[in-house]
């Protein structure tokens, strides 16, 4: 007779059924969750009522996977305009303006509930952002995940931010795994380089936000889209 776990474990298919995974770790922004949307619209407002100017509608940014500072940082020098000595206030009007756009935008990626409702019975689950934690928490409560993981860890969790090792590193100690049982999903070379000083597997989704340092940092293992992990 097959246990349900088996069970369970065939379901997710041959990536997430290795005997040696007993935890998965998951990004937030462009790997779980789609909320550019919100993050652009919120940095176009916080430049516009910080006097520098308007940011176009058509912008992307090649950084929208660094801390929050770190991607207005990139703005700033796209846009041209002077860099401030302190960015603690902009920062903040950042995180005040972030917040009352209220995640309208934001959206989990398809497919995602269902891999997280198949690991839920098998494997430990964590996410590892660099998003502040608050608004971590924040954000896997509008799209209705947050139940699912056992520690939520932002940029203003640990010490340093990634692509520190030591956010995931302190992401799986505090699952009571260690870097040899766990995965780290993730969609840029913030995530990848993380990962990899870390010693942990790391998890390409391809369909994230990315950015050209990616293209030449190995991964364990690559896809497209959520159903593709599991079995057919």
């Amino acid at each position: 007779m097959t246990s349900d776990t088996t069970l369970s474990r065939v379901r997710l298919g041959p990536l997430l059924a290795q005997a040696d995974v007993r935890g998965v770790v998951f990004d937030l922004d462009g790997t779980l969750i789609d909320s550019a949307a919100d993050i652009l619209a919120s940095i176009r407002e916080t430049f516009r009522q910080a006097g520098y100017g308007e940011v176009p509608d058509s912008y992307f940014p090649d950084n929208l996977h660094g801390t929050s500072d770190g991607i207005m940082c990139s703005v700033i020098q796209d846009m041209g305009w002077q860099e401030p000595q302190d960015m603690a206030a902009l920062k903040q009007l950042y995180y005040s303006v972030y917040v009352a756009q209220d995640h309208r935008h934001t959206q989990l990626y398809p497919g995602v509930m269902d891999v997280l409702e198949g690991c839920a019975d098998t494997l430990s689950m964590a996410i590892c952002t660099n998003k502040i934690h608050r608004n971590a928490l924040a954000a896997t409560e509008k799209v209705g995940i947050q139940r699912y993981f056992k520690v939520i860890s932002g940029a203003d969790s640990w010490a340093e931010a990634k692509p520190s090792p030591i956010p995931l590193l302190e992401t799986i100690r505090c699952m009571g795994l260690t870097p040899d049982q766990c995965l780290y999903f993730g969609d840029t070379s913030v995530d990848a380089a993380c990962a990899a000083h870390a010693g942990v597997r790391f998890v390409l989704h391809r369909s994230g936000y990315g950015d050209t340092a990616l293209a030449n940092m190995p991964n364990h293992h690559a896809f497209d889209r959520w159903d593709e992990l599991f079995s057919a």
